[in-house]
């Protein structure tokens, strides 16, 4: 912070602590004060003027869509993240901690809404589970709900069935605070819960407050000695406790889509190189979608898939449409201006062929709801039609701070029991608004179905039982369920009983009766998943790689056989694998190559090389040559590079500057290769690396040191002119650096070591003209103060005051890396 003469914000560093050498007692030995003081900037978005229709309550949708109220103020403010339960009723999760909660802000809570009249309104509420962080995504899964609500991740559950969570378990802490967070969880046919992470990184405060490594290594953060997933917490409803984090901006190097199985296990990266992917959604087929949002080019629309990088962030090419981008993966559809939050697949019939099997994509800035039709061009999804389509709006956008006009600031999507859209709508403001105690805010939850299509829940006859009662054909039934919950259940009471139902599921996928897409895909995971060890379904499987009945079906063969293998701790994957390396269908191609990839199946590097040769399509030779990255050791891709294949020495040559294997002098030779994409690349690479852009902590992780009373104090009476608390500790590597803000002092000159440290607070470097800190030394004492170098000058207070020399020494925190240190003496008595 910066005490002195200068007006608000004409420097970004300042006076930030301050210690004290005092008399003979500490031999004259010298101690500092740290600065700090940083700027935000944000775009804003002009609203389009337009004039409201009869009802601003409701937004504008196209023809043929009917747009209804679900439930609105008092019951609902600011929803965010949404959630259908195995009974069908809608899950919201709201409260006032979006958007600068401090440590004392009342926690957000999981509401479930109720329908008790049957009017297709919500009337009533009921609190399910409370005293989160912002919580920004929701999943549930036998009967526990699992909750995004960064820096936690968090699971529930009504273990005592009075229809409140009694248990709260803590799986994951320190993900990063609220801004570039996690959302976009959604369970998967193969069991494991999938999520998407922002690149705020966590507070990385050793031994308690450590993300786990997967996360770890997406930011860059440095945390040796940690453990790689950190042991869960269990709490009550009475003592449960969320961990804080500043919601000021704090990004490492990326965030990426990862994936765990129950309770966090099994954690690992999927795909890499995002700004702030806010939801994600799966289709019929398991192939996944997403938007990130971007700073000044657009938002994006992504495909994921293992293995890939989209570009921020990455180690030498940073790129973020990236289409024509060797070194990153594509996008899947055009960048739009606005804020992509969340996703949803409009599956089957239901819907007519204009939006059949589309996707909605909610634009939160541009305050609309986008309709995006894919098709496959070989292995790359990309967009139907263009422009995407709008389905809803509000008639024009909003400034970050607040929207006008139209009732309609969307934000989460989820398909409801009846088949229609849900879609939550942000009050007007950008945070939460409380008065006298209470949130103001407004908020919406609006349904879009046809108006010539009224569908009632997909009710049978055991609907309410417990699953254990269901025969096996209802069970089969919800595997096709809108509501994911009902299928990540019905599939796994189906896994419970065993052997026992494998006839019934091999018969139904082996008729000739048509099945939907969904219901195929969900039929093969479960069938595949019940036995990884039993070799007669995995020959039934690697028979379907190649003579599956539908394209669907060969490619959940492939993933399948992959999945079983990791499960038994193999790599050996069939030789129909390795066969589907060849197929023409560029899709079977790709999955074949993901397959060898995620299991490490080496006996076909080989054939992998063999088909890298002669590969066309886009996206497969990207998964080729990252799969050739996590395969062949760095003596084969190096041999590769003289390889009178093109295409060979393209791949190892990405596979080498991936993980910067190669020197400069190296990358000169092949700037000159006779083919000129590859000369290209390396001169690319030539040209310099880029640069992640980092903000806050340093990535190094630092060890929580508890503060230390000095044993004599020299100073008393001390007082901040804003009133803020100061405190008095021994100088220690890891203890805070202000009184206000989470960074620590990462490295201090061996002898300042437990000397005498003054903790101010950070907040005073808005402080105008005038006196900011007053204190009465006991003693003569020189006074020590750091200086952030990153501000362009030095205070005018010190610049004006000959008294303070430079010395040599520098200090470190985990906000700034340079402080160099100023001393100054001063004699008994007032300090200002």
């Amino acid at each position: 912070m910066r005490f002195g003469l200068e007006g608000k914000g004409s420097r970004a560093g300042g006076l930030g602590m301050a210690c004290l050498s005092y008399g003979k007692m500490l031999s004259n030995r010298e101690v500092p004060m740290i600065p700090r003081s940083i700027l935000l900037a944000f775009c804003a978005f002009c609203p389009v003027p337009h004039s409201l229709g009869a009802d601003a309550s409701f937004p504008l949708v196209v023809e043929g869509v009917e747009v209804t109220l679900f439930a609105g103020e008092p019951l609902v403010r600011n929803p965010c993240a949404m959630a259908f339960d195995a009974e069908g009723r809608l899950c919201v999760g709201m409260g006032p901690q979006y958007r600068n909660p401090a440590p004392d802000t009342p926690g957000d809570s999981v509401w479930i809404l109720e329908d008790r009249n049957g009017d297709g309104k919500a009337d009533a509420r009921r609190e399910f589970a409370r005293g989160f962080n912002a919580i920004q995504g929701l999943a549930w899964k036998g009967g526990a709900l699992y909750v995004a609500n960064a820096p936690d991740f968090t699971v529930v559950r009504d273990l005592d069935g009075d229809g409140e969570a009694d248990e709260y378990v803590r799986l994951f802490t320190d993900l990063g605070n609220l801004e570039h967070g996690l959302h976009g969880l959604n369970w998967g046919p193969d069991g494991r819960l999938y999520m998407s992470k922002g690149n705020s990184k966590g507070l990385n405060r050793l031994p308690h407050r450590v993300a786990p490594k997967p996360f770890r290594e997406l930011w860059g953060v440095e945390a040796p000695g940690a453990p790689d997933l950190p042991e869960p917490l269990t709490f009550t409803r009475e003592t449960y406790q969320r961990n804080y984090h500043d919601p000021a901006d704090d990004w490492g190097v990326m965030g990426g889509i990862l994936r765990c199985e129950e309770g966090g296990r099994n954690l690992e990266i999927v795909a890499r190189g995002f700004r702030n992917p806010w939801d994600i959604g799966y289709d019929d087929g398991f192939d996944w979608l997403g938007t990130d949002n971007d700073q000044t080019e657009g938002d994006k629309i992504f495909a994921p898939f293992f293995g890939a990088h989209f570009g921020w962030g990455h180690a030498w090419s940073a790129e973020w449409k990236g289409d024509t981008h060797l070194p990153t993966a594509p996008s899947s559809g055009p960048l739009f201006e606005g804020s992509g939050t969340g996703i949803v697949h409009l599956s089957g019939t239901a819907w007519p062929d204009r939006w059949r099997d589309g996707w909605v994509i909610a634009d939160w800035l541009r305050r609309e709801l986008l309709v995006y039709r894919t098709r496959w061009e070989g292995a790359w999804r990309k967009p139907e039609v263009l422009p995407l389509e709008v389905l809803a709006h509000a008639g024009g956008g909003r400034t970050m701070s607040r929207s006008e006009g139209r009732r309609f600031d969307p934000v989460d999507i989820e398909i409801g029991p009846d088949g229609g859209i849900f879609v939550s709508s942000w009050g007007r403001e950008y945070g939460a608004v409380m008065k006298d105690g209470q949130m103001v805010n407004e908020g919406r939850i609006y349904r879009l179905d046809l108006g010539s299509r009224k569908r009632a829940d997909k009710k049978h006859a055991s609907r309410g039982k417990g699953l254990a009662e269901w025969p096996v054909e209802e069970l089969i039934a919800d595997l096709d369920s809108d509501l994911p919950v009902r299928r990540s259940d019905a599939q796994d009471e189906l896994l419970r009983r065993g052997a026992g139902v494998v006839p019934k599921l091999r018969g139904v996928l082996e008729s000739k009766d048509a099945l939907s897409t969904r219901r195929e895909t969900w039929l093969a995971w479960t069938f595949g998943r019940l036995d990884a060890e039993d070799g007669g379904s995995g020959e039934w499987f690697g028979r379907a790689t190649a003579d599956g009945r539908t394209r669907n079906l060969r490619l959940q063969a492939l993933r399948i056989l992959a999945w079983r293998c990791r499960q038994r701790g193999d790599a050996h994957l069939p030789e129909s694998v390795g066969a589907a390396l060849a197929d023409p269908d560029a899709r079977v191609r790709q999955a074949a190559v993901l397959a060898i990839h995620e299991t490490g199946a080496r006996e076909y590097l080989p054939t992998l090389i063999k088909v890298v040769e002669n590969e066309e399509d886009r996206v497969v030779a990207y998964s080729q040559w990252q799969a050739l990255r996590a395969l062949a050791d760095e003596g084969a891709l190096r041999a590769l590079l003289s390889d009178s294949s093109p295409a060979l020495r393209r791949a190892a040559l990405l596979a080498l500057l991936e993980d910067d294997r190669l020197e400069d002098g190296e990358i000169r030779k092949l700037a000159g290769d006779a083919d000129p994409v590859n000369a290209a690349l390396a001169g690319k690479r030539l040209g310099g690396r880029s640069a992640p852009e980092l903000r806050g902590p340093s990535l190094a992780a630092i060890e929580t040191t508890p503060l230390h009373q000095p044993e004599v104090v020299p100073l008393s009476e001390i007082s901040s002119a804003s009133g803020a608390r100061c405190g008095v500790a021994e100088l220690r590597a890891g203890v805070p650096a202000y009184s206000d803000r989470p960074y620590r002092i990462r490295e201090i000159p061996s002898l300042l070591e437990g000397e005498v440290f003054l903790q101010t607070s950070n907040d005073d470097a808005e402080l105008g003209p005038g006196v900011a800190l007053t204190f009465t030394l006991k003693y003569p004492a020189t006074l020590y103060l750091a200086d952030d170098t990153r501000g362009a000058e030095l205070p005018r207070w010190m610049r004006e005051d000959s008294a303070w020399k430079p010395t040599e020494w520098e200090i470190r925190t985990t906000d700034a890396d340079r402080m160099r240190l100023y001393r100054r003496d001063f004699p008994e008595g007032k300090v200002q």
